[in-house]
């Protein structure tokens, strides 16, 4: 399926997640029009645009009179991320492993382009090649616009997936646990691969509640601003 070309707009948006998921903007941090459009060399619209729909996904807060900041992290966004992917996910990836002669040619390229990733200790790059893998896989079960809702709801839990890697000082366990998946839905074991998948996605939602405690400054109290550690 050819996809569509992209807009300025939507270029944008996605290097903005990309940036606030791996921390490059930190919570808190003001987002400043004119900077922003220097450096992504846009005009005001699309980049207005962009925000817009980061802040309908609660990364961005727009703020009347106040400015425009990056979004603390929501615990309850992380959450429900995680409750969509396990509902939606692990019944995608037993769907695949019953398909007959399934695609699974993409998903190992990235496979692939993650061990590199891996070798360079690049942990931004690795998130960004750990989205094209999930989303090769829903390609290849024929759900890809389940994929595209799953996406655009689980930037907060990316970026406690990103703080994970991070604090784990290597991205060995979740490319040790792509590949496994990924030959499970080669050997066509719907169980396996849904009891792996299962066991992928739940680790940083134990991660987030001990990182709550620790790190405060980055998290949101819901319905309030950042919160931020008493020194």
């Amino acid at each position: 399926m050819q996809r569509r070309k992209r807009s300025r707009a939507e270029i944008v948006h996605d290097e903005l997640r990309h940036l606030i998921v791996t921390l490059q903007l930190q919570p808190g941090q003001p987002l400043l029009e004119k900077e922003l459009c220097e450096r992504f060399g846009v005009s005001r619209t699309p980049l207005r645009e962009a925000i817009l729909r980061l802040a309908e996904h609660g990364l961005v807060t727009v703020a009347p009179q106040h400015g425009t900041f990056v979004a603390g992290i929501s615990p309850r966004a992380v959450r429900l991320a995680h409750f969509m992917r396990e509902n939606l996910e692990i019944p995608a990836s037993r769907r695949l492993a019953q398909q007959a002669a399934a695609d699974l040619k993409p998903a190992r390229e990235i496979l692939l382009a993650q061990k590199i990733a891996a070798a360079r200790n690049d942990h931004a790059e690795f998130i960004l090649l750990d989205d094209r893998f999930h989303e090769a896989l829903f390609e290849a079960a024929g759900l890809h616009e389940v994929w595209s809702v799953i996406h655009a709801r689980k930037g907060h839990l990316d970026r406690i997936r990103f703080i994970q890697g991070n604090a784990r000082g290597s991205v060995e366990v979740p490319l040790a646990q792509h590949e496994t998946i990924l030959q499970a839905l080669a050997d066509g074991d719907a169980d396996r691969s849904a009891d792996l998948l299962r066991e992928h996605v739940a680790g940083s939602l134990v991660f987030m509640e001990r990182h709550l405690r620790e790190r405060p400054e980055l998290f949101v109290d819901e319905g309030g601003p950042v919160r931020r550690k008493v020194s």
